[in-house]
Order: C-alpha cells, then structure tokens, then sequence
C-alpha cells in the first residue's frame, strides 16, 4: 500500500502525511511485512514532492513497532539506471537498516547474483532479513527450469530468508502458474516462498490465490481501493477467499476497512484514481510493461503534451522490447525500453536518437545479456548514441571517500541524499507535516476543535470550491 500500489496508481505520489494517519493500524493489521520504500520512492520523494524519503522511513517506524518494515534495493544502481561504486550502495543499505528498515528486498533483473552478492552479506551482517527478488518473463530460456536454478542458487549462496516470485508485468498466465510455483517450491525447500502478480490483464487475484493452494507462503498484496487495475491484488479479497479455501488467515478485516476508506477520503480529496478490475487484455502480453512503470510514463507524456500518442509508444515498446533481447520487464528496464518507443514515436523514425541508457545496455554496462540485442539495432544503437558512452563498460570507482572530503561533518543520511539528489534539491526538502489530529476522516468541527488546540494559532481559514469563511 505504502510502495507498489500508489506507484502503480498514483504516480508515487502518495505522501508521508497521507501514511502517517493508518500507520499504527496496518501495522496492527496482521501482515507479514510492510513494504514502504524503494528507489522509485526516492526519486517521487525528493523529485516531486519535496520530502526527505529517509525522515518518512523513521516516522513509520516510530508508528511500526510489531510488523517488520521492508525496503527494495535496486541491483546496484542509485538514482537513474547508472551503475555505481558498491561504497555508494553500502551507504544507502546501511541507511536503510539505520533508519528503521527490517527486511532488504534485493532486485537484480539480470538476475546477476554476483551484482548483489555484496549488499545481501551486508544487509545480513547488520541483522535486517533478506529477500532474492526473481522475476518472471516471457522469452526464450525463461522456463521452469530456469527459475528454480536460480532461486535455488540464491538459497545456496546467501541463505536469503526469503524468495519471492514476481509478475511485474502482470503476464502469468494460469498453466504458467500451475508449473513455475511447484518447481519453485521444490528448489528452495523450506525456505519460505512469497508471490508478487500485478492486475494489468484482471487475472491477478486468480493467480494470486492458485499459487497460495501450490504452495506459496505470502502474497503481496494492497489495501483496497488501492489494488487491482495496474496494481497489485487486494488484501481483503485475497484474505476473505483464502479463508474460504480452508486457509488460516490472521488479517484484520475492520481495520482494513477503516484503511480503505481513509485512502478513499484521499484520492477524492485529491482527484487521484483508485484501483478499478482491469478487463484481459492480450496486448499485455506483447509490451510486458511494469503496472508502476505505465502510470509514471503516462504521467510524463502528459507533463509533455503527447498523451494521445499513448497507443502508438506502448506499441512501439512492444516492438523495442523485442530488439533488445527480451529483457526482463522490472526495474530499470521498463523505463530504458520506453525511453528509447517514445524517441522513436516523436522522431518518426527508430533508433535515430538514443537515450544514454539505451546504448549503456546494449554495451553490457548493466550485465551479460541473456539473450542478444537484434545486430543491426545494435549498430545503429551504437552509431547514434553518445560518443560519451564507451563500448566497454569502465571499472567502478568508490565515491564515499570523495563525499566525504566534499561534506565534511555531515552526517550520513544528508550524505546519501546530496550525492543521489544534489544540494539544490537536498536544500529544499521540507520537513513532514505531524499532526495527527488532522486527517480527511475527522469532520469539520473536529479538525477546528483540533486546529484550536495548537499553541499560538488564533486565526483559522476554512475553505473549499463552492465557499470559504474566517474564524478567530
């Protein structure tokens, strides 16, 4: 609720202060993990909204004191989709870990455990659980086989305390399910197995409570309204059909009720979208395009002016998907391969200008390829790229030690934010809003009784669309 579905959904623009009011209640709610922050979260944080992403993941944590807060972190990559010295990414596990997160979430689309080898031993060492992230995709090699390697690799090599199965782009299909999840299972033993699917073809909650009955031990979920459509299935449905499946499950049903409304009273509030039962869609099949991947695009398509050439770019993601391998449709892929549809689209011609990232990864920058790029893409991709861009990949060099002479004195956390961000942006975050005796649930003449116990405030403006009034 607080990560993957106001990603898919809103843009990743839920804020803090929409978090703070239902925290203690979802944490109270009975679930496994509360996953909360990922570096798409960063970037909505400081990019968009101004916050510090660091000061939310404390303030959660102050208000979830029973249920382990997780965090995602992305192969070795920080802000953008550069590849960056492994000092930098131990800095923003560390931070993670010191500010209050549980449970490290490590994805590698690659699937490249060699890339995140280091931050699991890391994140291990200062006592948060772990999870190998192993993501599914429709292209030659990805079979059944293929899947339980490397989950079981990831148990052998690190003892990750987790593996969860994920459906970024929402393509399993049922006889897919009904083959991966057993082999899966059967690969990493005892270790406990957890179940990512999105709803972008509306068969999410279906897959969701088949993998349940062969044998998956979680399933992400969200808080309805904000579940299903590009998002993740809903916890209450999911709970409610589980029990009904012979499934013992310790949800809270009227606290997440009282959440669901909450959210509700937000999006009005605010004019955001709720999570709608998408219709199938076999298109879905052919762009593999991220739930939370699409709403950002559309957001800047709009920010652009060319949203009503949305049709044309998911067709054209189609087609550069496929030029570039099949990769694996999740972080930082969805957003290289539209980049490159959208150039494409506007310049009405392919491959005539391309995005730095587009050449680093037909360049190996972000790992070996599991499948080759089209060869006379490549030329071109290589022709008309920047000549900034080596054809080999350069070695990674630390870059604490040069921070640490740039700020001298600081701590940490501003550190972490300075060197992602830079100082301009670092400099106008704005401190949270806590007030919990504000919130879209509480009437009127409860939000002024609240309003008339701060400290110094004598005067309060009441507005809306159709009236505003002073009182003193």
């Amino acid at each position: 609720t607080f990560r993957d579905a106001h990603q898919c959904l809103w843009s990743t623009r839920m804020t803090t202060e929409h978090m703070l009011p239902v925290a203690r209640k979802l944490d109270e709610a009975g679930f496994g993990t509360l996953e909360c922050m990922g570096l798409v979260q960063y970037d909505g944080s400081v990019l968009f909204l101004n916050q510090n992403p660091l000061e939310r993941l404390r303030l959660l944590r102050e208000r979830t004191t029973h249920t382990p807060i997780r965090v995602a972190v992305r192969s070795n990559m920080l802000r953008g989709f550069s590849p960056v010295g492994f000092d930098a990414t131990e800095l923003f596990i560390e931070r993670q870990i010191a500010n209050g997160a549980r449970d490290i979430i490590f994805l590698e689309s690659m699937h490249d455990w060699n890339i995140i080898e280091p931050g699991i031993q890391l994140a291990q060492r200062l006592g948060a659980r772990t999870t190998a992230l192993v993501l599914y995709n429709i292209g030659p090699g990805y079979d059944d086989e293929y899947y339980a390697q490397i989950s079981r690799e990831a148990i052998r090599r690190f003892g990750v305390d987790k593996i969860m199965f994920a459906d970024a782009g929402g393509t399993l299909t049922l006889e897919r399910v009904r083959t991966l999840i057993p082999a899966i299972r059967d690969a990493i033993g005892e270790t406990p197995l957890e179940f990512n699917t999105h709803c972008l073809t509306g068969l999410g909650p279906l897959l969701a409570i088949e993998a349940a009955v062969l044998g998956a031990d979680c399933i992400f979920t969200a808080v309805e309204p904000m579940a299903n459509g590009p998002s993740v299935p809903g916890s209450q449905m999911i709970a409610r059909n589980l029990r009904e499946l012979g499934f013992e499950v310790t949800l809270d049903d009227r606290a997440l009720k009282e959440v669901g409304t909450y959210l509700e009273a937000i999006a009005e509030r605010e004019d955001k979208p709720l999570g709608v039962a998408a219709e199938y869609d076999p298109h879905q099949y052919q762009t593999q395009f991220a739930g939370g991947a699409l709403a950002n695009m559309v957001s800047q398509l709009e920010a652009a002016g060319i949203a009503d050439r949305l049709p044309e770019v998911l067709e054209e993601i189609a087609r550069v998907r496929l030029d570039l391998g099949s990769p694996v449709m999740a972080t930082p892929f969805p957003a290289i391969v539209a980049a490159q549809a959208v150039m494409n689209v506007v310049q009405g011609e392919r491959y005539r200008v391309v995005p730095d990232e587009v050449k680093k990864y037909v360049c190996g920058y972000f790992g070996k390829l599991r499948i080759a790029v089209d060869p006379d893409v490549a030329d071109r991709v290589i022709e008309n790229g920047s000549r900034d861009i080596l054809l080999t990949p350069p070695p990674l060099e630390p870059v604490v030690p040069a921070l640490r002479r740039r700020y001298p004195g600081v701590d940490d956390d501003e550190l972490l934010l300075r060197y992602m961000y830079g100082d301009e942006k670092f400099e106008g975050l704005t401190p949270t809003r806590v007030d919990d005796c504000c919130s879209v649930q509480h009437p009127v003449h409860e939000l002024l009784e609240g309003l008339s116990k701060r400290k110094g405030k004598t005067h309060v403006h009441v507005s809306r669309k159709d009236f505003s009034f002073t009182a003193l």
